[in-house]
């Protein structure tokens, strides 16, 4: 138990050392400064402060990774330091070059994975990769094509659980040159996961462990930091709807992809291989088929004639305070009914210390929501919304 607490503690420490761990801050930073300054280009104004992204880059992420490392321990995942440097130069050229968009585990994990295979097979040298323990393991290619799969359903798993939390609307120009509402969501999840170094001092504390079996059975254990990215637009639907599906189908790929993995207990150096593959195809299938069915799609977050179409609510305002949601249509304000920003605007005035709202719903149901205004609350509602106009411009309406 001493030497497991000790080496456990030293696993901690190392993923301190590790590149990818600096890696989240910097690009949770870079995309909180990016969103604010369109943000502001769009509506005068930011949504969220601009370290949002960085509070919201570990809760989520601590606790999936919590549950992964469980299942990693109980199995006993053995990773060799060859593919650690792999997926670590992976993550960061990808978050380099496609910011949220490429960081998901079917890229992350599967395309060093499928170089490293592709560079044994043709005999490539690659700087610090050692081929021999990799090729004297059989079972290697279904381990990591396991981790992998689990990695992929995680990262639905967070979609569909978390993936609304980053929301930020911004306007985009149509085909016909108007002005229409979208929503963008970009979320980063740090996700330190347990796994096993093939070298040092600890042995197998069961029989059966790890199940996986790997060079002569001394271990030393690692918190190896994934970063975990997703971001997609969404003009079609309410986000809501776009991002639970998009979790649903990247847990269902997860799972397609496990099945394809444990089968290579029967032809191991063929089913893994495939499974990787598959992984990678078919996370690029399902963004491909989200971006088809966008474009093919009449946008949602258009003007109205019954009324005013809510495209954003600014946090602690007093439309959040309403609980006014995105999507919904403002169809009267004070009694007076309204179709555009100019008329919710006097009507707003016909009284300042007091606001009553009749809203549709995305039901197209009547609601009734009212509340006092006073001299302390955030400038006016808190609202923003598509105005008709040719140009990309919106304002808050307050």
């Amino acid at each position: 138990m001493e030497i497991w607490s000790i080496e456990l503690a030293k696993g901690i420490g190392r993923m301190f050392l590790h590149p990818v761990f600096y890696f989240s801050f910097i690009l949770a930073l870079s995309a909180g400064y990016l969103r604010v300054k369109r943000e502001r280009r769009d509506f005068h104004v930011r949504v969220n402060h601009l370290t949002y992204e960085i509070r919201h880059l570990f809760v989520a992420g601590i606790l999936a990774g919590l549950i992964l490392s469980i299942i990693s321990a109980g199995i006993g995942f053995i990773l060799p330091k060859e593919i650690i440097i792999a997926i670590a130069a992976a993550t960061i050229f990808l978050g380099v070059i496609g910011n949220a968009r490429l960081l998901s585990p079917a890229y992350t994990i599967g395309i060093p994975l499928i170089c490293l295979i592709a560079a044994i097979y043709f005999e490539i040298n690659i700087p610090y990769i050692d081929y021999s323990s990799i090729i004297a393991k059989p079972q290697f290619y279904m381990e990591v094509a396991v981790i992998l799969a689990v990695m992929l359903f995680a990262e639905g798993m967070l979609i569909y659980k978390n993936g609304l939390m980053d929301l930020s609307p911004k306007l985009r120009t149509s085909r016909r040159g108007l002005t229409v509402g979208a929503y963008q969501t970009k979320r980063l999840w740090f996700v330190p996961v347990l796994f096993f170094l093939p070298a040092g001092p600890i042995t197998a504390p069961f029989e059966w462990w790890p199940v996986f079996a790997w060079g002569n059975g001394e271990y030393a254990p690692i918190l190896l930091p994934f970063l975990i990215g997703f971001q997609i637009q969404i003009q079609s639907v309410l986000p809501k709807v776009a991002v639970q599906q998009m979790g649903k189908n990247v847990s269902m790929l997860g799972i397609l992809t496990l099945i394809l993995a444990a089968c290579g207990l029967w032809l191991p150096t063929i089913l893994p291989i495939v499974a990787i593959g598959f992984a990678i195809l078919g996370r690029a299938w399902i963004s491909h088929r989200h971006r088809v069915r966008e474009g093919n799609t009449p946008y949602y977050f258009t003007p109205r004639n019954n009324g005013v179409m809510i495209l954003g609510i600014i946090p602690d305002s007093p439309a959040d305070k309403m609980e006014l949601k995105t999507g919904e249509v403002i169809a009267a304000c004070n009694g007076k009914p309204v179709k555009n920003k100019q008329e919710l605007y006097e009507a707003l005035l016909m009284n300042r210390a007091y606001c009553k709202l009749d809203v549709l719903d995305e039901n197209k149901e009547i609601r009734f929501v009212q509340r006092a205004l006073y001299e302390g609350d955030h400038h006016e509602l808190g609202l923003l919304f598509v105005e008709q106009r040719s140009a990309p411009q919106a304002r808050d309406v307050g």
